[in-house]
């Protein structure tokens, strides 16, 4: 439980952590590009302005977060010109701020020009009308890449580094972390568990006296009820005891068994139950079924889903119980006709203690503690399944146990 209760506070906080740097790397590299992007535009509109001439151009408040503008930065740019007149047929081309790119290339960059702005490969271009003629300005943004690239290894180490720090950290805080729950649960359990076997002494006691006084006075109703509460009660302790005994994660000694044998020998008590409550019970039990289980734990979780069958069904109700075998996969199913209440959540008739609308069961005596599904559940995990459970517009209540 110590190591499963660290485990899950480092995973949620370095969950946590790893969120909250994604998004900073995210705004940082984001808001980078931004301003890097915003630069560039500004740089190239100063220099449509200039109509190539640095003399002539004008310097304009830059945007927020952006560099000044100089004339050091204009010069600093990699652009190229080229002029055509209104049939698109090239007049002149100006590459002399550039090195990287040809004549005929900038000519074949012309040619693509469809808007007045946009962005060809790694060059920003804009449009500029001097009469019948058009200066077309490509800069090269390839700088702006390099300068965005660099910024986000650099965010993505600092962030990776302070990643494992923090790591390292969470484990070293864990055990501390989860030292008062942990305390807690340990208290918990052990009450529970003196509890269960102080309790089964007097429920001894009470039980063997009640039957001596049915063989001496005969049965009845005040004996009757004490009878079925003892065995409520030994139910109870039963799974409380199961619960705290798995919540120690410790393994219980297991063997192959023949789990479709096993169940039909217990289906026969079931049947003459569902009988005697005017209920149907089918029964589709695939032959041969071999699984590694603790005999007793797993026969507890049988009992405990045809338990709640008996006790929830109405009268006339059908019961369908089945377990078949798909290659590696095991599905136990048990469906029963069940009326829940309006928006029920099924997820929490697995909580323990929880308790639904008494109306679901046949009479007040018949309900149950809560605590049975619990136990089914934490027996089909620490078999290594899973135990859910869906209901249907025609008002049925299906539990999947799938190993």
């Amino acid at each position: 439980m110590k190591k499963t209760l660290r485990k899950k506070f480092i995973l949620f906080a370095m969950f946590a952590v790893t969120i909250l740097l994604v998004v900073l790397i995210g705004a940082i590299t984001g808001f980078s590009w931004i301003v890097l992007d915003g630069q560039s535009s500004s740089i190239l509109h100063t220099l449509v302005s200039g109509n190539e001439k640095f003399f002539q151009m004008e310097f304009h408040n830059p945007r927020p977060f952006t560099l000044p503008m100089n004339m050091d930065t204009i010069k600093s740019a990699r652009f190229f010109t080229v002029r055509t007149d209104w049939k698109g047929n090239v007049l002149d081309v100006n590459i002399d701020q550039i090195s990287s790119v040809s004549i005929e290339q900038a000519v074949q960059y012309a040619h693509q020009i469809t808007t007045t702005t946009g962005k060809i490969d790694n060059y920003k271009y804009e449009v500029k009308h001097l009469g019948t003629d058009r200066l077309i300005f490509f800069m090269d943004t390839s700088r702006q890449l390099e300068t965005f690239v660099m910024v986000f290894s650099i965010s993505s180490a600092i962030a990776l580094i302070c990643w494992l720090a923090i790591l390292l950290f969470v484990i070293l805080l864990s055990e501390q972390a989860v030292r008062p729950i942990l305390a807690g649960m340990e208290k918990q359990k052990q009450f529970i568990t003196n509890a269960g076997h102080e309790l089964k002494t007097p429920l001894a006691i009470i039980q063997s006296n009640n039957d001596a006084s049915t063989l001496i006075h005969g049965e009845t109703k005040y004996s009757k009820n004490i009878r079925f509460q003892i065995q409520r009660l030994n139910v109870l302790m039963t799974n409380l005891l199961t619960l705290a005994k798995l919540d120690e994660e410790t393994k219980l000694p297991t063997k192959i068994v023949d789990i479709s044998e096993l169940i039909c020998g217990m289906l026969s008590i079931y049947e003459d139950i569902a009988l005697d409550n005017q209920i149907a019970l089918s029964t589709i039990i695939q032959p041969n079924i071999l699984m590694r289980v603790h005999n007793d734990t797993f026969s507890q979780m049988i009992s405990i889903l045809l338990d709640n069958a008996v006790k929830y069904t109405p009268v006339g109700g059908t019961i369908q119980f089945s377990i078949k075998s798909e290659g590696n996969h095991i599905w136990i199913i048990e469906e029963n006709d069940c009326e829940l209440p309006h928006n029920t959540d099924l997820e929490r008739l697995f909580d323990r203690f929880y308790r639904g609308d008494s109306a679901r069961t046949q009479n007040s005596t018949s309900s149950g503690y809560g605590i049975g599904l619990s136990a089914a559940r934490a027996i089909a995990e620490n078999f290594g399944g899973t135990l859910s459970a869906t209901y249907s517009e025609s008002g049925k209540i299906r539990f999947i146990a799938q190993f």
